[in-house]
Order: structure tokens, then C-alpha cells, then sequence
């Protein structure tokens, strides 16, 4: 058995979602109640169901049989500032994420089973109305050629085992199977430039929404953990891959009833039986960590990367819908590209943990910084996640076979400013097209959970 700081080190509930997401599609990072209350620097010390999406081997760490569960909140603030229009904001709830698995033994190896929400993003922004007056929708809304909604949840079985074959490496892999379900909404603009003035006169407006699943997405992860028991120092090393998302849905197409005033008219559109499929890649995601294990402390710091291999569209093909203007000009919506934007980038974390009562309370404290996972003038309101520094807090209480944890992070608010050109506009019937994203783009987000693992008689 590997040498531990104490019981109480024990992790209580260990989702850790990192494997397959790392785009700006929701990708939450190393993620369970110990992880959030330690910035994310948690890969060594983290050995629950998590380290089957991280690095498997880490569940080798204890042979016991164990169950774990655990709840998360997510609470992300998205907003859009500028001088020309009030400040938009997300208008969706803060998610409840469930996180469940067990651990044990078949022989000599160390089996695991795992159930979790691995990514999720729920963008709701304002949406006109219909019937709102030109002037209000111009006026009010923006943003509503960059992004009207975007949500994206991955939900994650994972299935891994790892072994020991000497009293102070472990080895492991896992495989992952998910479930993506997608949504995408936003307007395009249907209009000539010359005749449809000003341009985007919300009268020419095309309400777009996409509703997309894939069923079934494979992946897996492979790691190793070295934890001599004659020196105070553990390392460990991760890496995560997942299959292409394939998803494919329902696309609703319908002109936005904005009233006509003078000769600018609305179009016409044909799409009762349209559809959208799209392709997105998922990224190779590689984990390092090292910890210091000291009488009734631990300090541990942590690196990720994640690169994309995959030539995926990133982009949605839209078939059997088309736009007919009233002069008899028309075209097909034939694809809109992503505003869940994805790009390579890193993170890194640090944290410590105290002894305050021994063999019952443990506290800790963490600090992780991350770059942004979409490029700046990508940025939507749909999409953004613009990284940056992250406090934490935590604490792990053993009672008997019990053990309670809890972890609270928040991302500070970090803005970018989209200048022009910025990100234009779709419009299926011209050239014509303005930027859909300028202004200030802010994001925060606070992480609260609590978890309780239970040794298994």
C-alpha cells in the first residue's frame, strides 16, 4: 500500500472530469469536491472514480472497496458590455451535477466504475420577443448574430483498472464512453446592402436553433503513479483522449416577426423538414503532478495541456432549409459555424493541505491559473471562457467509515474587448455583413460541491 499523510487524505468523492473536453464548450477541468477545493491540483492525491478520466493508476493507491457520490454547482456569469446598448447577461440557472462510482479489487487489480457529467455549458441569453419594434431589437439585442443560446452537456461512463507491480509505481488505463447533447441558437440576417438599410435591420432577422445528440462517443485515459514510501515525494503523470463528436438533430429555421415599417420587407422561409449534423473535435489532454508529503501537511502543483489533433469542421451542415427573398432571390442555409469555440491551450495549479485536528479535519487551500480556450475575436457570449486566475477552499472530515468533503473555487472575472473586424455575421444571401461580437466580454465562474465517500463492507 502506498504511504498516505494520514486517513483523512482519503479522497471522498474523486469525479475528476478532465478526459475529454477542452474546448470552450465546457470543459470543467480536474473536477470533484477535493480537486475544486484545490485549484484543480489534485491529480496526485486525487484516487476515487475521477482518476479513471485523469490518470488511472491513482486508484491503486487504496485496495478497499469504496462508494462515493457527490453534488456540484456551477454558477458561470457571462456578461457583454458597451457604450451603445445595456449590459446582456446570462439569464440560465446554476447547474446541479451529480458525480457517483465504486472502487475495489478483482485479485490483484484495483477495478473501477464511474458515472459523470464530464462537460457542460447553459448559455441562455435575451432573446427578442416577437412583435418588438425594430428599433428595441436593434437597440437591446446585440448579440443576436453571435450567439441566442448555447449548451453542451457530455455525460461520462468510465470503466478502468489499474495495478501495482511494485510496492511504489501503479499503472492503469480506463476507457470512456459519452453522450452529447447540443444546442445552438442564433439569428442570421437575410438582407441586400443598398436596399435593406440600415444593415441588419432586424425586419430581414432569421431565427436559427439547432438541437443535436451523439449518442455514443469513445475515449480512454492512461497514467502512472510513483509514490516511494522511503522519500517524501509522489508523482504522477496522465493522458486523456476522446473519439470526434458526431452529433446530428433537428434544425428550426423561422423568420423573426419583427413589424415592417417603410419597404424593407421580411423573407420567406422553406425548412419544414430541415436537419443539421456537425463534426467537432475533442482534444488529447496530457496531466503532470507532484506532491510533498510532509507529517500534517501536503503541498501539490499541478500542469494540463490540451492540444487538438483532429481536423474536425467545428461547424454545422444545415440541409433542407433555404431563404427566399421577395424579389425572388434565394439561397440555402447550407452551414453555420460553431460559437462554442475551441483552441489549445494550459493550465497550471498549486494547493496545500493542513492537518488542523489529527485523523479528523484536514483544510486546504489552492491557486490555478488558465489560458483562454477560445481566441479573442472568436469570443461570444455563447462561448467564451476566458480562463485566467482561480481561489480555493477546502476541507475533508473523517468519521469512522465516512469521510465528507468540501470544495469552493471561483474563477475571477477576467474581460476581453473585441475590437474590429470582429466575428461576422451569417448571411445566407450576400456579402453584406457587420461584426457580431464587438464590446467588453466578461466570464467568472464559482464551483461549490460536496461529496462523501463510504468503505464498502
Amino acid at each position: 500500500m502506498f504511504c498516505r499523510p494520514g486517513a483523512a487524505l482519503a479522497t471522498v468523492v474523486a469525479l475528476t472530469v478532465a478526459a475529454p473536453m477542452a474546448r470552450g464548450d465546457g470543459e470543467l477541468g480536474l473536477l470533484s469536491p477535493r480537486a475544486i477545493g484545490h485549484a484543480g491540483a489534485a491529480l496526485v492525491s486525487d484516487d476515487g472514480v475521477g482518476a479513471l478520466f485523469a490518470c488511472p493508476a491513482a486508484i491503486a493507491r487504496r485496495s478497499e472497496r469504496r462508494g462515493q457520490v457527490a453534488g456540484l454547482f456551477i454558477d458561470d456569469d457571462v456578461w457583454l458590455a458597451g457604450g451603445d446598448h445595456p449590459r446582456i447577461s446570462d439569464r440560465g440557472p446554476a447547474e446541479l451535477i451529480p458525480l457517483a462510482g465504486v472502487i475495489g479489487t478483482l485479485g490483484p487489480l484495483v477495478v473501477g466504475v464511474g458515472v459523470a457529467t464530464t462537460a457542460s455549458i447553459d448559455r441562455r441569453l435575451p432573446a427578442p420577443e416577437p412583435g418588438l419594434p425594430a428599433e428595441t431589437v436593434s437597440a437591446d439585442f446585440p448579440h443576436r448574430y453571435a450567439a441566442l443560446e448555447a449548451r453542451w452537456t457530455r455525460r461520462t461512463v468510465a470503466l478502468g483498472v489499474a495495478a501495482r507491480p511494485t510496492e511504489w509505481l501503479a499503472i492503469g488505463a480506463a476507457a470512456t464512453f459519452a453522450r452529447v447533447d447540443t444546442t445552438e441558437r442564433r439569428r442570421v440576417w437575410a438582407g441586400f446592402g443598398g436596399r435593406d438599410t440600415p444593415l441588419g435591420n432586424p425586419v430581414r432577422d432569421v431565427d436559427v436553433a439547432i438541437a443535436a445528440t451523439d449518442g455514443f462517443v469513445a475515449g480512454g485515459a492512461i497514467g502512472a503513479l510513483l509514490a516511494p514510501g522511503d522519500v517524501p515525494i509522489e508523482l504522477a503523470l496522465g493522458a486523456s483522449w476522446s473519439d470526434d463528436v458526431r452529433a446530428g438533430g433537428e434544425a428550426t429555421v423561422a423568420v423573426a416577426r419583427t413589424p415592417v415599417i417603410g419597404a424593407v420587407l421580411p423573407p420567406t422561409v422553406e425548412a419544414a423538414d430541415a436537419r443539421a449534423v456537425g463534426r467537432f473535435g475533442s482534444p488529447l489532454t496530457l496531466h503532470a503532478g507532484v506532491r510533498w508529503v510532509g507529517a500534517r501537511f501536503a503541498v501539490e502543483a499541478g500542469a494540463t495541456a490540451w492540444t487538438y489533433p483532429s481536423r474536425a469542421d467545428d461547424a454545422w451542415e444545415i440541409t433542407a432549409a433555404r431563404i427566399v427573398d421577395a424579389s425572388g432571390a434565394s439561397a440555402p442555409i447550407a452551414g453555420l459555424a460553431t460559437r462554442i469555440g475551441r483552441r489549445s491551450h494550459g493550465a497550471l495549479h498549486g494547493s496545500v493541505d493542513l492537518e488542523l485536528l489529527p485523523g479528523f479535519a484536514w483544510l486546504s487551500a489552492g491557486y490555478g491559473w488558465r489560458g483562454a480556450a477560445q481566441t479573442t475575436p472568436a469570443t461570444t457570449l455563447g462561448g467564451v471562457d476566458r480562463g485566467g486566475h482561480t481561489l480555493a477552499f477546502g476541507a475533508e472530515l473523517t468519521a469512522g467509515a465516512a469521510i465528507i468533503t468540501l470544495g469552493w473555487s471561483r474563477q475571477l472575472a477576467r474581460t476581453t474587448t473585441v475590437g474590429a473586424p470582429g466575428l461576422p455575421w451569417d448571411n445566407p444571401l450576400a456579402a453584406e455583413t457587420l461584426a457580431a461580437n464587438l464590446g467588453i466580454h466578461g466570464h467568472s465562474r464559482d464551483l461549490i460541491a460536496i461529496g462523501l465517500e463510504l468503505a464498502l463492507r
